[in-house]
């Protein structure tokens, strides 16, 4: 008991002194107030000397004054307040303590609320944001965030609903795209392009049945083109259109292997010797002709197209002398033109 008594007495007279200060302190501060106001005042209301009247000029100073004084008097409350709580006991100064941090958490939990709401409306933007960024899966991690950290479960699943529809019709066109791509492909005959273009189409949408028979239908449609090639090849044969014949026959070597070939060899070997024999009647022709050009273009298609045969043989013997008279008439038609 003695020691709390000595307590007290060496803590009153540290308030004391403190009071002092503090008393001190606010008449300097009451002092500086009324300075303020008053010179302020005189400031704001000049008289002229010329005309005997009150102008209103700058109250800069009196305002000063003003917001000078509800300080002192709010230090003044201030204070007392705190004289108060000095002179209280120590049951008293710790209810009041716990007042002091219930209202201080209660402003933290009123911040909380605040900025919870804030930090909502900015989660809102940023998955808005991304939707039209069209990054659906950072998107969908943040609505995870909304649904987990703010709890807010029934907007999370629509936007998930939004996003979800948004990322099926993107990729629905992106589908789209890639087989276009590859029927293009089909259409420019390109068949082995296709075939991968299409396998890596089948991989990177697997989840998609409209890629399941992507291969399967170019495959197909090599092979309904390779059909189309042989009808036509040999109706072109059918009625002696050896140049015909033969263009198809090229196009057509593309796609037989040696024994889907071997129906079509004895055709193939007519249409061949047939386009051999007329070229041997146009040659002769122009050689006759002296259609010395004629001659030369029709029995370099002869060394082209038939290189192993004695008539190619033939022609390669006189091809030279041939070009040299092609190039003297040429000349002289370019004379005679003159």
């Amino acid at each position: 008991m003695a020691n709390q008594g000595s307590s007290a007495g060496s803590a009153a007279p540290a308030a004391g002194g403190n009071n002092g200060a503090i008393a001190v302190l606010v008449l300097a501060m009451l002092a500086g107030s009324a300075f303020l106001i008053v010179q302020g005042y005189h400031i704001f209301n000049f008289e002229d000397p010329a005309t005997n009247h009150v102008k209103y000029t700058d109250g800069t100073v009196l305002a000063l004054g003003i917001v000078s004084l509800v300080i002192t008097f709010a230090v003044i409350v201030v204070c007392l307040q705190l004289n108060r709580l000095g002179s209280g006991t120590g049951s008293e100064q710790a209810s009041l303590s716990d007042s002091a941090r219930d209202a201080l958490m209660l402003s933290d939990t009123a911040k909380r609320i605040i900025y919870r709401e804030r930090d909502r409306q900015a989660l809102r933007r940023a998955i808005r944001e991304d939707i039209d960024k069209r990054d659906y899966e950072g998107a969908l991690t943040m609505v995870a965030m909304m649904s987990q950290v703010y709890g807010h479960r029934i907007e999370a699943e629509q936007f998930r609903s939004e996003i979800e529809v948004a990322r099926a019709v993107e990729q629905e066109k992106k589908i789209d795209e890639a087989i276009r791509n590859v029927d293009q492909m089909i259409a420019r005959h390109d068949f082995e392009a296709a075939i991968i273009e299409a396998g890596k189409v089948e991989r990177v949408y697997a989840e998609s049945e409209r890629v399941d028979n992507l291969r399967k239908h170019v495959r197909e449609a090599k092979d309904r083109y390779k059909h189309e090639l042989e009808r036509k090849f040999l109706e072109a044969a059918g009625r002696d259109d050896i140049e015909v014949a033969m263009e198809l026959m090229k196009e057509l070597d593309k796609y037989l292997n040696e024994g889907e070939a071997a129906p079509f060899l004895e055709t193939a070997r007519g249409v061949i010797g047939k386009k051999r024999q007329n070229l041997g009647v146009q040659f002769k022709l122009a050689v006759h002709d002296r259609d010395w050009t004629a001659a030369v273009r029709v029995g370099e298609q002869i060394i082209r197209e038939f290189p192993n045969s004695k008539m190619a043989g033939e022609v390669r013997a006189v091809v030279d002398e041939l070009r040299a008279r092609a190039t003297g008439q040429q000349a002289v038609g370019q004379r005679e033109l003159v």
